[in-house]
């Protein structure tokens, strides 16, 4: 009797833990992993037992507390174009943009870098002192100056100065990421890349004292990369590098200009 007693148990707990496995396993499998909900903030200890390796390697990828999309972007900033022997140019940049999605954005940029000034005539000087965001380089005052020992290149004259451009150029934000500022802040970024179209304006000095200045139209092409720093929801900062490539008026050849900018924007 003691016995068959004790069979008769073993046999219940036998049947009561192949009914508690299967049932598991069940439930277990109804779970697809694109209902399972991420854990933050917790460490692997107090993932369940029966979770398996590849579960146990959770990657969590955190959004941004804001978003770019569906909102408009204004930025201003002042650049740099040192990529002529003669002459640099200190651009002055208004961007306007609309974010369709957080990785794809169309902007409009137009840069001054002309002179405020009506003055007219071959004054090559303007350049330095006529109120211009340009000015002559160096080189250009020690190999066309009076000391020079090349007669050739004392009677050099510039034919031609960037005045403005407009260019329309859709940005992709290729990667995004964040740091910490000093530990007391996050700040977010994203590395995006630009290519667009667009106008040039170009001045052309008179050929004699006295005469009349002036300017034309060119198109360009322009590629481009750039760094956006995003500090609250609303402002940061961006650094933008364009490659810019058009034809010129007076040599009838393509000329290349390498801005360097750096703005303040706000999203609005």
């Amino acid at each position: 009797m003691h016995k068959n007693t004790m069979r008769l148990i073993a046999f219940f707990m036998t049947m009561w833990f192949a009914m508690s496995g299967s049932q598991a396993w069940a439930d277990d499998a109804q779970v697809q992993p694109a209902e399972r909900t991420v854990i933050e903030d917790v460490g692997i200890d107090t993932l369940m037992p029966n979770e398996s390796a590849r579960e146990k390697n959770v990657v969590v990828i955190e959004k941004r507390p804001f978003s770019k999309a569906g909102r408009g972007e204004i930025s201003v900033g002042l650049g740099t174009i040192a990529s002529d022997i003669f002459v640099v140019y200190m651009p002055v940049t208004l961007r306007g943009g609309y974010h369709f999605k957080e990785w794809v954005s169309l902007e409009l940029s137009a840069s001054y870098m002309g002179c405020f000034s009506n003055e007219t005539g071959e004054n090559q000087t303007r350049a330095a002192g006529q109120h211009c965001m340009r000015f002559l380089t160096p080189s250009y005052d020690r190999l066309t100056g009076s000391q020079s020992s090349d007669t050739q290149l004392r009677g050099v004259k510039i034919k031609e100065y960037s005045v403005a451009r407009v260019a329309l150029a859709p940005v992709f934000s290729v990667f995004m990421g964040k740091f910490a500022v000093a530990n007391r802040g996050i700040a977010h970024f994203d590395l995006n890349v630009a290519a667009g179209l667009g106008v040039q304006v170009v001045e052309t000095p008179a050929k004699r004292q006295g005469g009349d200045i002036s300017y034309h139209a060119t198109f360009e092409g322009s590629l481009g990369i750039g760094m956006r720093f995003v500090f609250l929801d609303f402002v940061g900062l961006r650094l933008d590098f364009r490659e810019y490539l058009f034809g010129r008026q007076n040599d009838k050849g393509l000329g290349t200009a390498a801005e360097f900018a750096l703005s303040v924007s706000f999203l609005l």
